[in-house]
């Protein structure tokens, strides 16, 4: 009889588990700075990252498969040394993904690396019989019009401090200039095919895990206004608007609404043991949430989100930490790789 009762209580456990672990998946948007090449040891400090956090899927922007070698297939080797087992495959652009789950189809959705403009790339993914889109993107990092407000050009011309006659940063403050500007980049030509690929595919979910190079209307509000040399500005940032109006949900803003307390930033973190800093704006703060995870779909609801990395970003070109806030973080004692903090997501799923 104990060992009757025994097996049905391991049964009952083991059932527990496996459900649990079909309700739940989990994304981590992960910009790998240049593959890892910035930093020593970089494809393994990678590799650790991931194996430590064990995400059901991973969308990476910057891959650039240097010397014609396809990365992914080199990372996910790597984690296979360590015990983790991904699927995945380079498709095109300058983005990848890797799954714990099948993939079952991949389509180019954007792709302007010509001009070394970004891209965004389609994964089909079998979820325990459920089929997600998952989508990797790395946009447009040139008319970066988040420095504007801060004094300085956003890559076009340059990345010069706009000085002010005193050599100080003389902030834009209008509008309509810095939305003008941020429309000259091909970001919003790729936000566009994004969401038709999503209306085209309406009945299956879609997770967008995106590098944006770009702010969102729910960061610069009339509460953030006076933060992060905002300069008193209110800024309806047009590409992640359109992506709200096409019905898509920002992942960490739908679990931690308060943008002042969770700002959630991602750029620029410090890389552990790097030496150089990594700061473009040497006289302003230009911390940002430019890294993003969006999803639209039924059943599909992001549960938690968590920052990852080394839980130190620059301000005024000076190393600051992010202890004043109250995101939560992983991996904040681990070595990190990457100029880009990680976000990572736990959707629930209902079939």
């Amino acid at each position: 009889m104990k060992n009757f009762v025994a097996f049905v209580l391991l049964a009952f456990l083991f059932f527990s588990h496996s459900l649990r672990s079909q309700n739940k998946f989990s994304v981590l948007q992960f910009n790998v700075w240049q593959e890892g090449t910035k930093v020593e040891d970089g494809l393994l400090k990678i590799t650790n990252v991931i194996d430590s956090l064990q995400p059901d899927a991973v969308t990476f922007s910057e891959v650039r498969n240097y010397e014609g070698e396809d990365w992914i297939s080199k990372l996910i080797n790597s984690l296979k040394d360590k015990g983790s087992e991904y699927f995945g495959g380079y498709v095109a652009g300058d983005v990848g993904l890797i799954s714990k789950y099948p993939i079952k189809d991949s389509k180019v959705i954007f792709d302007d690396t010509k001009i070394d403009a970004g891209s965004i790339v389609a994964y089909l993914i079998d979820v325990n019989g459920k089929k997600i889109w998952v989508c990797p993107g790395h946009l447009d990092y040139k008319y970066y019009a988040v420095y504007l407000p801060r004094g300085y050009k956003g890559g076009i011309p340059d990345w010069g401090m706009i000085d002010d006659g005193n050599g100080n940063p003389q902030s834009v403050v209008s509008v309509n200039t810095i939305i003008a500007y941020n429309k000259l980049s091909s970001k919003d030509e790729a936000i566009k095919a994004f969401i038709s690929f999503a209306n085209l595919n309406k009945d299956t979910p879609v997770i967008f895990g995106v590098d944006l190079n770009g702010a969102s209307h729910r960061d610069w509000t009339e509460r953030t206004k006076d933060s992060f040399d905002h300069h008193g500005m209110v800024i309806p940032w047009n590409n992640t608007l359109a992506l709200e109006n096409a019905g898509f949900t920002d992942a960490y803003r739908h679990v931690f609404p308060d943008e002042v307390n969770y700002p959630g930033i991602t750029w620029p973190a410090h890389p552990t043991d790097y030496e150089k800093q990594v700061s473009w704006t040497p006289k302003a703060d230009e911390r940002e949430r430019i890294d993003y995870i969006f999803y639209r779909g039924k059943g599909l609801s992001a549960q938690k989100a968590y920052l990852v990395g080394s839980k130190i970003s620059y301000s005024h070109g000076k190393p600051v930490s992010m202890d004043t806030f109250k995101d939560q973080w992983l991996l904040e004692d681990e070595p990190w790789p990457s100029d880009h903090f990680g976000v990572l997501i736990e959707f629930s799923i209902e079939k």
